[in-house]
């Protein structure tokens, strides 16, 4: 059972919320692929779907969140360009390459808007040497040492962020109504309690990434014709 604290969980509902605007409604996380090849057609599907990338985000996104954070602990923000180097190493699509370079920088601007402070632009100047590139998992280990949340609530944020892109996606893709949506997210609870205790304690040299209903899914949505959703 995690155990937040009412300060952490404020700040879990603030970077949960689906106005916190770091531009995931752009991105559907492959699904319109999988929708448009007919391998994602109803709630069922979309149910596996989404779990499958969310116990994807546990593997590789949410276990680098954790490293991230705890350098931010230490004080290491040298390592944060390491952590981004090797998440963008371990994702195979250029698609899934580009939602968490342009959701990570939006989040770092946002960050460096909504509270300044030593630790922030130390951070901020590091990503402008590097041209910006910052991915979303070392991004929101910042944003969580700010938002006062734990590592329990940096994990869970990072694979709610995953589920929310999916779910927000389906709801222009396919006949499914909000509360289909709700009823997947209340179902994934238990799901993310287990992959906490399995992944919580990683550290990168541990993350993988094997997806191939979800990588398939987003080569078939960079060479479509028509898109609602960027790649």
């Amino acid at each position: 059972m995690f155990n937040v604290t009412t300060a952490e969980l404020f700040g879990l509902l603030q970077m949960g919320d689906s106005a916190f605007p770091i531009g995931g409604f752009s991105f559907s996380a492959g699904l319109e692929g999988a929708v448009a090849a007919g391998m994602v057609s109803s709630v069922e599907d979309l149910t596996d779907y989404t779990r499958t990338l969310v116990c994807a985000t546990a593997r590789l996104d949410a276990t680098a969140a954790l490293e991230a954070f705890r350098a931010v602990g230490q004080s290491r923000l040298s390592r944060l360009g390491e952590i981004d180097h090797r998440v963008l190493e371990m994702k195979l699509s250029p698609e899934s390459r580009t939602m968490t370079l342009r959701m990570g920088a939006r989040l770092c601007s946002l960050l460096r808007a909504i509270s300044p402070s030593p630790l922030v632009e130390r951070w901020g100047e590091m990503v402008d040497r590097a041209d910006g590139r910052v991915t979303l998992p070392v991004a929101q280990a910042v944003g969580a040492s700010l938002f006062d949340l734990g590592e329990q609530g940096l994990f869970a944020a990072s694979l709610y962020g995953s589920a929310s892109v999916v779910l927000n996606a389906s709801l222009r893709l396919m006949r499914v109504s909000h509360y289909d949506t709700q009823r997947i997210l209340l179902s994934l609870g238990p799901l993310v309690e287990q992959l906490y205790e399995r992944y919580g304690s990683s550290d990168i040299e541990a993350m993988s990434t094997f997806t191939p209903l979800v990588d398939i899914a987003a080569s078939l949505h960079e060479r479509g014709q028509g898109r609602l959703f960027m790649n």
